[in-house]
């Protein structure tokens, strides 16, 4: 009995940590490259936007812990009404690179959190001219 139980706390434990990770359908893109890259000051963001288009419909409905596990945390974020949040990553070098205190105009993505804490939309600050997914 005290034998099924141990196997039991391990597949659950198991399962938890499985669960807390990146999905497969997000793991091609360079996660690591993105999040060393905060505010885009390093210019790397902007080298993986054709890639995020890639995945950005693939973010729609996720949980915001999976997320911050993709993106990292964000640039800056914007409170709203009953629970709801926006993050921005900035994909391009701006304003923000001198004082982050401030939203800066340079381009970003901007991924709006619902009150349930799922991705409801993924947008840019302006039009970008990414290669379509196929």
């Amino acid at each position: 009995m005290l034998k099924r139980l141990f196997i039991l706390q391990g597949v659950i434990v198991v399962g938890l940590l499985h669960a807390c990770g990146t999905p497969e359908s997000l793991k091609d893109f360079d996660s690591d490259s993105w999040k060393e890259d905060r505010y885009a000051c390093g210019g790397k963001r902007g080298e993986l936007v054709n890639d995020f288009e890639k995945i950005r419909k693939d973010l729609y409905g996720k949980k915001e812990y999976v997320l911050r596990n993709l993106l990292g945390k964000p640039d800056s974020e914007e409170l709203l009404e009953r629970s709801q949040r926006i993050y921005f990553y900035y994909v391009e070098p701006g304003g923000q690179c001198s004082d982050r205190s401030k939203l800066s105009e340079a381009n970003r993505v901007e991924v709006r959190i619902n009150s349930l804490g799922k991705v409801s939309e993924v947008t840019y600050h302006e039009p970008i001219n990414a290669a379509k997914p196929e």
